[in-house]
C-alpha cells in the first residue's frame, strides 16, 4: 500500500500585546480578515532569522523580547492546496507599528473586541484568547 504525507508550511507569528490590547493586522490581499504579524520561514532560513525577519518586514518592530509559545495550529488552505503549520509566540515590544504594503491596517484590540472582527486563520480567536491568558499570567 502506498502511502502520501501532506506537506506543510512553517508560518510564525506573534502575540504582542499593549496595556491589555492584542495587535491585530488587516490583510491587504483579503480586505476585512484580520491576522497576527509573522509569516512564513524562507528555504534555507533559521526559525530566529525568519520570525525577525518577519517582525521587521510586516510592523517594523526590530527589538522584542520572546516570552514563549502561546500555541501551535494545523489548517488546509483549499484555494491553495496548501497545509500550514503556524508557530505563536508571545513577544514584548515598544517599537511603534509601522505597516508593510501587506497590510491595510492595524487595531489594538481587547478580549471583548475579538467577535467583531473576521480573522483569516480558522482557529485564530482561540489563539487570541490564550495570549490574553497567557499576558493575564504574566501580569499578576
Amino acid at each position: 500500500m502506498e502511502h502520501t504525507f501532506e506537506y506543510f508550511q512553517i508560518s510564525q507569528a506573534a502575540i504582542i500585546m499593549h496595556e491589555g490590547k492584542c495587535l491585530i493586522l488587516e490583510f491587504a490581499s483579503s480586505p476585512g480578515y484580520w491576522g497576527l504579524p509573522g509569516g512564513r520561514i524562507d528555504k534555507g532560513e533559521s526559525a530566529k532569522v525568519a520570525f525577525s525577519r518577519e517582525l521587521k518586514e510586516e510592523i517594523g518592530c526590530t527589538t522584542y523580547k520572546n516570552l514563549g509559545l502561546v500555541d501551535s495550529d494545523i489548517w488546509y488552505i483549499e484555494r491553495t492546496k496548501t497545509s500550514i503549520c503556524a508557530i505563536i509566540s508571545f513577544i514584548e515590544s515598544n517599537d511603534p507599528v509601522i505597516l508593510s504594503d501587506e497590510h491595510l491596517s492595524f487595531a489594538w484590540i481587547d478580549l471583548h473586541e475579538l467577535d467583531e472582527y473576521t480573522f483569516l486563520w480558522p482557529n485564530a480567536k482561540q489563539i487570541i484568547k490564550k495570549g490574553f491568558e497567557y499576558y493575564r499570567l504574566l501580569n499578576k
